[in-house]
């Protein structure tokens, strides 16, 4: 009998909500004086917000928005709000129209990784070891962050990176300042951000990656009419520090952080409440969009960037091998010094843990060495890897051959009994017995 009677109850509420919930709606009117009231307290520009608020009362004044249905009614409060401010990130959004299914929807539509497009769009080598990365925005979780250690790990092996922003409408700024972080190895105040609502200003350092950084890697970065929002900040910012050409189009022109508010009916406005302001040019890209380093169509500037790449490469490997090289004809010939055998280290340890070179590839040289005769600049290589790598087996049986060449065979039989407790079963103590059996 309770039982009965709250149901009757419930469908008494029900009904009364259903029936007053019409006398309730608020009039178009009524919401452009929210949105107002929101620009007022929100908008980074307190003199526009008022000037913008003037235009409306205005326009309201004369019923310019009192018929609109909802979509011509967003769309008209976009573009006054945008007359005054001109500032694109300041838009008006209609009521979203509910799906007309009532079945449930599949657990992957409301998953963030099976919806929508994917932030990296695919990535490449081109000849030349030329990088190229596709982003289509800047995704704000650690997913995204993820993207990008994934992508940054494939160009490691790139000897110029091409980022292609020609499609990017943005994102989060702080996935943005983490994709710039990998390209400087100093703890640099990249960007500020300044609320006016709050006072408050947030800071946007170089941050620590959990990929390799690569602070001297030549980089370019495409862009469009499209390009806006956070792509204008990676593209400014890599700019303003000399750490990118940029090539393509100005781009669109919006730097202001914005925060959804929503409003009756299933109306909402997006607000710009802050400012980017960058360490370097003291301002931001709002409204002139970012200048291209090299102005041209955008259609046209990947293969612009291709061709200029090739030579860029080309110094790029010579300002990594180069010193080593100098380095190792300065010990051709004689007996290295331990000042020289540090420097020479050093130079080998930068390229091992940016992932150009390897305990394979460092062999190889050695014996590239051994090859033209040359075992003493051989020997520095091989006791180098040996200390790159030292519980490698074959790092120490290549060190006892360059020992060999040079006719201390005391030395190198210490390194093949070396390799040879290191690696008793296998290939490299093997080899290491029968040329002890040699030295025997």
């Amino acid at each position: 009998m309770k039982q009965t009677v709250f149901k009757k109850g419930l469908g008494f509420i029900v009904f009364f909500l259903v029936f007053t919930s019409g006398f309730g709606q608020s009039t178009n009117n009524d919401i452009v004086k929210q949105a107002q009231q929101l620009l007022e307290e929100n908008y980074i520009f307190l003199d526009k917000a008022k000037e913008t608020n003037a235009h409306l009362d205005a326009l309201m004044k004369k019923g310019y928005f009192d018929k609109m249905q909802p979509s011509a009614f967003a769309k008209a409060m976009t573009e006054e709000m945008q007359k005054i401010t001109k500032d694109k990130h300041l838009h008006f959004r209609a009521p979203r129209t509910q799906p007309s299914s009532k079945d449930v929807r599949p657990i992957t539509s409301l998953i963030s990784r099976y919806r929508g497009a994917p932030m990296l769009r695919g990535f490449q080598l081109f000849d030349s070891n030329i990088g190229y990365v596709d982003l289509a925005f800047f995704g704000g979780s650690e997913e995204h962050l993820a993207k990008i250690d994934q992508v940054m790990q494939n160009m490691l092996v790139a000897d110029v990176i091409i980022f292609d922003m020609r499609r990017n409408g943005g994102g989060d700024p702080n996935t943005v300042n983490y994709l710039s972080s990998y390209f400087f190895d100093e703890k640099l105040l990249l960007n500020s951000i300044y609320s006016r609502a709050q006072n408050h200003t947030e800071e946007l350092w170089v941050v620590d990656v959990k990929g390799e950084k690569r602070p001297k890697v030549p980089v370019y970065i495409l862009t469009s009419k499209r390009t806006f929002s956070g792509a204008e900040d990676f593209s400014y910012t890599m700019q303003s520090r000399g750490r990118a050409v940029v090539v393509g189009e100005v781009t669109g022109g919006g730097a202001h952080p914005t925060r959804g508010f929503p409003l009756d009916n299933g109306f909402g406005i997006g607000i710009p409440f802050a400012r980017t302001i960058n360490t370097v040019t003291k301002t931001n890209w709002e409204g002139t969009g970012v200048q291209p380093d090299i102005e041209m169509p955008a259609d046209d500037a990947l293969e612009k960037v291709k061709s200029l790449a090739v030579n860029k490469a080309k110094d790029y490997k010579n300002l990594l091998f180069q010193p080593l090289e100098e380095s190792f004809k300065s010990v051709a010939g004689k007996m290295a010094s331990d000042t020289d055998k540090k420097k020479i280290l050093e130079s080998f340890k930068e390229l091992v843990a940016s992932n150009i070179l390897g305990e394979g590839s460092i062999n190889n040289i050695g014996y590239s060495y051994l090859q033209i005769e040359k075992p003493e600049v051989a020997m520095v290589i091989f006791e180098c890897n040996t200390r790159l790598f030292p519980d490698s087996a074959n790092t120490w049986d290549s060190l006892a051959e360059s020992y060999l060449d040079l006719g201390n065979k005391k030395k190198a039989k210490e390194y093949y009994e070396k390799a040879i407790k290191m690696d008793p079963d296998g290939g490299v103590g093997e080899n290491a017995r029968a040329m002890l059996k040699k030295i025997e």
